[in-house]
């Protein structure tokens, strides 16, 4: 057994990577992700293992189908990080599964955040016409039953392609499942730019006032962050706190409204707060990639 500190309990490694307890669990049931050690109902990860995780929550953040992850190793998963962060600084190259999807898209009138570059009638088209799909940034799925199988089959067709699923109906047996392949999930009817959003999102690439920016770092990870980053310019470590200055102020800014004319003000400067965060979100991650890429033996 390696030394106890050197192992760290699941719930530990859930405030430390972000990833749920029943989703580890899980993935130890379907993909054989097992701990290092177990002392009666107790699991413990190593810190080779945290390190993994991160890297793999960080892709599943990206919109990659856990399916596709546990196969790769340390150095694989690395690689896919780095070109994913280039993949963030241009439009992502989209195809569209799904006839409503096709109508919405034909609806729009502002330019669009996607390059789309494929079209397909529903999801059996796509099965039978797989040409054109190699330079696929992302699929956007959308289907009248959310059904795991179809979601899976697609993921393991494009490995590289992210996707977001759009459904009109789904079990939360099906829907829990699809979530725990770390594909996002958006409920029909949407909107196109909230379509926009969760590609963006997928590729790291925050939207500009179209809706706050998710976080893409717990405080639990971000606190782990500064503790644990020997970079000698303290970089990681101001970037941490300027962003949990920003998370404060994007709190913060809510309080601030005194009466309804002021809602639309406020919401602004919400959105705008959250979306610098965003910025220095990805500055954070390039930091602590290329630290990792240099722990990374060769």
């Amino acid at each position: 057994m390696e030394d106890e500190e050197d192992l760290y309990r699941i719930g530990t490694i859930t405030k430390l990577t972000g990833i749920a307890v029943e989703r580890l669990r899980a993935w130890e049931r379907r993909y054989g992700l097992i701990p290092a050690h177990r002392s009666g109902k107790t699991r413990f990860y190593s810190k080779a293992q945290l390190d993994r995780l991160i890297r793999i929550k960080r892709l599943i953040d990206q919109g990659h189908p856990i399916s596709t992850l546990v196969e790769l190793d340390d150095e694989q998963l690395q690689e896919r990080l780095i070109t994913h962060r280039e993949a963030s600084m241009k439009p992502a190259i989209a195809g569209l599964i799904g006839p409503n999807l096709l109508v919405l898209e034909h609806q729009q009138t502002d330019p669009a955040r996607l390059d789309v570059r494929a079209r397909w009638a529903n999801a059996d088209a796509f099965f039978a016409d797989q040409s054109g799909t190699e330079a696929l940034d992302v699929l956007v799925l959308q289907v009248p039953v959310l059904l795991t199988h179809i979601v899976e089959k697609i993921a393991n067709l494009r490995p590289n392609s992210r996707i977001v699923a759009i459904y009109q109906f789904a079990t939360p047996r099906h829907l829990t499942d699809v979530q725990e392949l770390g594909i996002p999930t958006l409920p029909w009817p949407t909107s196109w730019r909230e379509i926009e959003h969760a590609c963006a999102t997928t590729a790291g690439m925050p939207l500009r006032a179209a809706r706050a920016a998710d976080r893409r770092f717990t405080d639990e990870e971000l606190i782990a962050i500064a503790a644990s980053s020997e970079n000698a310019t303290g970089c990681p470590q101001h970037l941490v706190e300027l962003i949990s200055g920003l998370n404060a102020f994007a709190d913060y800014s809510l309080s601030c409204v005194e009466d309804e004319a002021q809602q639309d003000l406020y919401a602004r400067v919400h959105t705008d707060t959250t979306h610098a965060r965003a910025q220095l979100e990805l500055a954070l991650e390039v930091l602590v990639d290329a630290e990792q890429l240099l722990a990374t033996p060769n």
